[in-house]
């Protein structure tokens, strides 16, 4: 780990180096706890069993290496010797880090939040010897505030219960098993139903637009978190109409408050986690590489929309950000990095005018002060968290483009200066399933933007992944850390990369990583699926009281739904109609659900949407090394559903009788030796097209909405 990185998990406590059990494992989050008092264990049979056997309940406590109220708890009362030795004589204490085992995280939630109507992290759950849960929360301070029954005052609570209310906890988290059991059934009472109309993405997406915060943009109040599943289904359904729809409008303008907020690091590039505020202004500072791989694909996505320098930006701050801080040495992406530094949160980014003035020469001092709307007395807590203002594009002090360059030298001294801080903690684990995020924004965005280093950090992480899987008899890994891997065995997994594979199969038409792809897909398919009903989030465990569902989003999208994607996609590349099959199962499987819950299973209406628009098949045939300007013209236009396809005649690909996209390949030639395009949508085909200029044209009717109606063959 790099020395200047704020590494909390070597501290002693109170001059006690005797470490627990945590210190065996490679999770940053758990080891952050290895010097804790408590006689932590991991999630194991072993705690278990030692817990029936010394009849004590256990306390689950689960979180992230960069949660913020998770360290305040550690804090508070995991360091507080008193409070420990509490722990310790009543409970059994297991320590999960969330992101290595989302299935425990996510049942457990469910189970909190069915008691308390409300879930988040720390959640501290307490179980009896079958692994049910019969009561918990989440944060507890050490004393009794905010509304919340103190730490110590619940730990003593729920031991005098176990010894005098036995019945009664069993029956309580029987009850609550059997209801989340209960949940791990098709839709409907005689199963699976029918697909849901054609119509339900646009009632959507007209229900998400009322809901909306069309004066800071965004939906709701404080906090406010990016919601990048919802702004990218906005953008995508709005494809349906005829130039740039409200929908659409409201998604461009949140972007900009987003970009122009403290929410974005306007020094070191890279979007903090949420908002605590309603106006993007003042961020929880911790950084999550999954809210930044997907914000790498809705600004893209808006670039490709309106062709605003704006967008492609605060791309180029996003990639350079995760090549700077979040790229190991293998060319794999870490997970996180913290809100605190040195004990307080935010210090890494705040500034003080002071500082401003001793880094910078007094005129780009001035200049950089004004810009970001800094003052003497700050903004939070004493200093600045740097933004613009919402005018900041009409401002004519701002707008040429000699100010420009000096404001960008300005923030490359801010950024060096900032390097020499004590930075926030990172967590190093490599998941599998993050990953393929990232592989398939960079992708686009070098599709897009054609910067070779976002195609190179893309390509460099899928081939260090694939890699990776013949280590464990073919299979995925999950978790990666310190030279120690761990078994994929999580549906987000398989489908997150091989989507990211799709992505950079349409990069360099490599043949290899759609082959790849579809390997995963049908494995997703086999290890997950409950035989064309529901899909399940974990593998098949006999550590969990039931193996919980994936449908609706979290802070990432659903993994059936990216299966779902996934599988439409393929299908149209390679002509397999089982594929689309299986889609079509899922969607009357989770359709009563969709149209319940727009909110939660937004991306599971993305595909559906995606289903119903059908794909615009792009086929290029080209005699010449040299990309087509045909393709170049196509990857800046916004249609978001289509796919490409390439065979450079001179080059290594298969002969298209045996590439996996020979439904798209075959029988197809360049005409007169030119760079050829076939253009197909819904088995309906124009014919194939040479000249620049009449491509252009039909690239508009499809941004249009209108050209599925006129194709002929």
């Amino acid at each position: 780990m790099n020395s200047d990185y704020d590494d909390r998990m070597v501290i002693p406590v109170n001059g006690q180096p005797t470490p627990n059990r945590l210190i065996h494992e490679t999770s940053p989050y758990l080891l952050q706890h290895a010097y804790n008092p408590v006689d932590w264990w991991p999630w194991c049979n072993d705690a278990f069993a030692k817990a029936r056997a010394e009849d004590k309940p256990v306390l689950l406590s689960c979180g992230y290496s960069a949660c913020h109220w998770c360290h305040v708890m550690e804090k508070e009362s995991f360091e507080n010797p008193e409070i420990a030795a509490l722990m310790n004589r009543y409970y059994i204490c297991i320590k999960v880090d969330r992101e290595e085992r989302p299935d425990i995280d996510q049942l457990y939630q469910q189970a909190i939040q069915l008691m308390t109507g409300q879930g988040g992290w720390p959640l501290t759950v307490f179980l009896d010897h079958e692994r049910r849960p019969f009561f918990g929360g989440t944060y507890f301070p050490p004393e009794e505030m905010y509304g919340r029954m103190s730490f110590p005052g619940v730990l003593k609570a729920i031991h005098e219960k176990w010894q005098n209310d036995r019945n009664k906890i069993h029956q309580a988290g029987e009850e609550l098993v059997n209801y989340i059991n209960a949940q791990v059934k098709p839709s409907g009472e005689n199963g699976p139903g029918n697909i849901p109309e054609p119509d339900l993405p646009a009632r959507t997406i007209a229900e998400l637009s009322g809901i909306a915060d069309r004066r800071l943009g965004g939906f709701n109040g404080a906090p406010k978190f990016p919601n990048p599943n919802l702004l990218q289904l906005l953008l995508r359904v709005g494809s349906r109409y005829n130039g740039i729809n409200p929908e659409q409008e409201l998604v461009l303008f949140t972007l900009q408050q987003m970009a122009r907020g403290g929410i974005y690091d306007q020094i070191g590039g890279g979007f903090h986690r949420y908002s605590t505020d309603a106006g993007w202004q003042v961020p929880h500072f911790e950084k999550m590489l999954y809210d930044n791989a997907q914000l790498i694909r809705v600004y893209t996505m808006a670039y490709q929309l309106t062709g605003d320098e704006e967008y492609k930006n605060i791309v180029h701050g996003i990639t350079d950000y995760i090549r700077r801080e979040m790229t190991s040495a293998e060319g794999v992406f870490y997970t996180a990095q913290d809100a605190d530094s040195e004990g307080e949160e935010g210090k890494y980014y705040l500034w003080d005018i002071r500082e401003i003035r001793e880094i910078l020469e007094p005129d780009q001092a001035e200049l950089l002060i004004r810009y970001y709307q800094m003052t003497d007395e700050g903004n939070f807590e004493g200093r600045n968290i740097l933004h613009l203002s919402e005018t900041i594009n009409e401002n004519p002090d701002f707008s040429s483009t000699e100010v420009r360059r000096k404001i960008n030298q300005a923030r490359l001294s801010l950024l060096q200066a900032r390097e020499k801080r004590v930075k926030p903690f990172r967590d190093e684990k490599i998941l599998t399933s993050w990953n393929g995020l990232v592989i398939g924004a960079l992708a686009l965005a070098y599709q897009v933007f054609a910067n070779p280093l976002d195609y190179r950090s893309a390509k460099k992480a899928a081939e260090f992944l694939l890699n990776l899987a013949r280590v464990v008899d073919g299979n995925l890994t999950g978790i990666y850390k310190d030279g120690k891997v761990k078994a994929a065995s999580f549906l987000d997994d398989y489908t997150f990369l091989a989507s990211g594979l799709i992505d950079l199969y349409e990069t360099d038409f490599n043949e290899y990583w759609l082959e790849q792809s579809l390997h995963l897909t049908r494995k997703a398919a086999e290890m997950f699926g409950m035989n064309g009903q529901y899909y399940l989030t974990v593998e098949s465990r006999k550590d969990l009281i039931s193996r919980p569902l994936s449908g609706a989003d979290q802070a990432i999208p659903s993994g059936v739904a990216v299966q779902c994607e996934n599988l439409l996609r393929l299908a149209s590349f390679t002509g397999q109609t089982e594929l689309r099959e299986e889609a079509e199962r899922i969607f009357k499987a989770y359709g009563l659900e969709m149209a319940r819950n727009y909110w939660g299973y937004a991306s599971l209406v993305g595909a559906l949407d995606m289903y119903y628009q059908h794909f615009k098949e792009f086929a290029f045939i080209t005699e010449s090394p040299a990309l087509p300007e045909m393709l170049t013209r196509l990857r800046k236009s916004f249609i978001p559903y289509r796919i490409v396809v390439l065979r450079n005649k001179s080059g290594n690909s298969k002969p298209p009788e045996e590439h996996p996209a020979r439904a798209l390949l075959a029988e197809r030639d360049t005409l007169n030796g030119q760079p050829t395009c076939y253009i197909c949508s819904d088995g309906t085909c124009l014919p194939p097209v040479t000249d620049l200029e009449d491509f252009s044209i039909i690239l508009k009717q499809f941004k249009g909405g209108t050209v599925a109606t006129s194709l002929r063959y």
